[in-house]
């Protein structure tokens, strides 16, 4: 395993069937900010403190994976090595045997530095993630709205996501084409493409710590 993966330019990191640290390259050491010998034995939730009600899924992911065989493609945002500042990085994650023959996962990580948001909604058009909100124009609460319109998520589903009443949404989603001065999604989304503002992910979606894209 050394062989394969000490030289990779990427992270790689292997589970034991309880989801602890059974392996780890140079590059994922980086990630995490620690020595080899401070990673072996410990959990994702040992290695990020602040992760908190996240740590469940994760738990529920690797199970998942050590149960059908299949594997997982995740997208992560996290402070990793403590410089207090966000990365992106997208994590595959795949089944794997220990050398006592017990199930593990094997997961890679790669920095997201020239992969962008705005790849999965335009093909034609791609620029960087970006965390800090592009305009005042906007609350918090309604750049949430924003990005799920911008994603075509459907009303029923962004209500859920957001965790609000649809008659919640119907009210963000008008004071946001007031704010515009447009009439209706359609228009909005023209106006935030247009001001470039397709890219930015709001802090809600960060607290979440551990998005799904690919499964």
């Amino acid at each position: 395993m050394e062989f394969y993966f000490d030289g990779s330019l990427f992270g790689w990191m292997v589970k034991d069937s309880f989801s602890n640290y059974a392996y780890a390259n140079e590059q994922a050491c980086r990630y995490f900010n620690c020595k080899k010998d401070e990673i072996i034995g410990c959990s994702d939730a040992d290695l990020i403190p602040d992760l908190g009600s996240s740590y469940k899924y994760i738990l529920s992911d690797d199970k998942k994976i050590m149960a059908t065989a299949r594997m997982s493609i995740v997208l992560k945002v996290f402070d990793y090595g403590g410089q207090n500042r966000l990365k992106a990085y997208l994590v595959e994650k795949r089944p794997w045997i220990l050398a006592d023959n017990s199930p593990g996962v094997i997961c890679t990580y790669i920095e997201l530095t020239n992969v962008y948001f705005s790849t999965f909604l335009r093909q034609h058009t791609r620029r960087p993630l970006v965390f800090e909100k592009p305009s005042s124009i906007f609350t918090e609460r309604e750049w949430e709205v924003i990005l799920l319109l911008l994603c075509g998520m459907k009303r029923n589903i962004m209500s859920d996501i957001l965790n609000i009443s649809t008659l919640t949404l119907r009210n963000r989603i008008s004071r946001c084409c007031e704010k515009a001065g447009v009439i209706n999604e359609s228009e909005l989304s023209k106006y935030c493409y247009s001001n470039g503002w397709d890219n930015y992910i709001p802090p809600f979606f960060l607290k979440k710590r551990y998005i799904n894209i690919i499964k």
